[in-house]
């Protein structure tokens, strides 16, 4: 799993004037960064064109992902992107059903662990600042966290941070229902278009290359490449500034559970959880649920695997693939 985007202009950000804007970019990698990027560029005025490697769009991170969103933040910075963000995908959601399911969320604080409900107090007290007055953020009991999640087990539990109205969302109806507003606002969309090289000439434009030959020019380019994305870094010399890496990461999807059969419409659903104990997210998949713990922090004698091999990401092919399943990683998150 990566996150990655980076804007590429010629000249350092901090040297342009306000007024000054590319006319042209290029957007290089077709998930949710560099779908929701060229949206906004063609929102306003710049001319925008997204090449994307394989013939569809999500093929990579994106479609490897949980699909979680949420209102909490542990920065104020971080919580204003996330709040706006699920103001976005509500109006989004409301004209075009993009798959997201509005749950809420708790973070569970195990027992003894004072500076755990410390920083967990900490974090009700940012949300008031930041978050809009009528979803606040709060600081739940036990009893509190079974009544709204029955499957939840609250003899270690200590407390709960519930967060209103965040949830889960699908990321291919996401990426799907964006890249549309975002053609219809002119961006142009090239599939089956693998980017090879990207050059910066002496006037601070760029050259971006495919593999079949074809030549983009741009006044800005983009790396949106996700799983891919410090091979562009290191063509530009920005590796250093651009620390994005391919990780394992082991997840498991129960069978039905019966308390959850049936309950998969809004209002219906149990809400996500983040088990801090457990390093683990856990959230309703239909009528059962999905657990994504980071087992190297808790598993004895595992460890988080980085590719290393993988310096510069996955072979081309690697999209919609799985590792070998190794659940036996994740029991000391479980």
């Amino acid at each position: 799993q990566t996150v990655a985007a980076n804007l590429v202009v010629g000249r350092p950000l901090q040297m342009l004037p306000r007024s000054v804007a590319p006319s042209r970019a290029i957007v290089i990698g077709g998930g949710v960064a560099g779908v929701s990027i060229a949206r906004e560029l063609a929102r306003k005025g710049v001319g925008v064109t997204l090449l994307e490697k394989a013939g569809q769009l999500c093929a990579g991170a994106t479609w490897h992902a949980a699909g979680l969103v949420t209102r909490f933040g542990g920065s104020p910075k971080i919580k204003k992107v996330h709040v706006r963000a699920l103001r976005e995908m509500t109006a989004l959601h409301e004209a075009h059903d993009i798959g997201l399911h509005i749950t809420g969320s708790i973070r569970l604080i195990e027992k003894g662990n004072p500076d755990r409900l410390t920083e967990a107090k900490q974090h009700v007290a940012m949300a008031a600042l930041y978050d809009d007055p009528g979803l606040p953020t709060t600081l739940i009991t036990p009893e509190e966290v079974a009544a709204l999640h029955p499957l939840v087990d609250t003899s270690g539990v200590d407390a709960g941070v519930f967060t209103p109205r965040d949830g889960d969302v699908d990321p291919t109806l996401l990426t799907t229902c964006v890249a549309g507003l975002a053609k219809a606002d002119g961006a142009e969309f090239v599939h089956n278009a693998e980017v090879e090289t990207i050059e910066r000439r002496s006037d601070g434009t760029f050259e971006v290359r495919t593999g079949a030959g074809a030549v983009f020019e741009a006044d800005a380019v983009v790396n949106a490449a996700g799983l891919w994305s410090r091979r562009f870094s290191r063509q530009l010399g920005l590796e250093q500034t651009h620390p994005a890496f391919v990780i394992e990461h082991q997840y498991a999807i129960t069978e039905t559970i019966p308390a959850l059969k049936g309950k998969v419409g809004d209002g219906e659903r149990v809400p996500v959880l983040r088990d801090l104990a457990g390093s683990s997210y856990i959230r309703q998949e239909r009528d059962g649920l999905l657990v994504g713990p980071y087992e190297g922090l808790l598993s004895p004698g595992e460890q988080t695997k980085v590719r290393t091999e993988w310096a510069e990401g996955p072979p081309s092919h690697f999209a919609f693939d799985l590792f070998p399943p190794s659940l036996d990683r994740l029991q000391g998150c479980l």
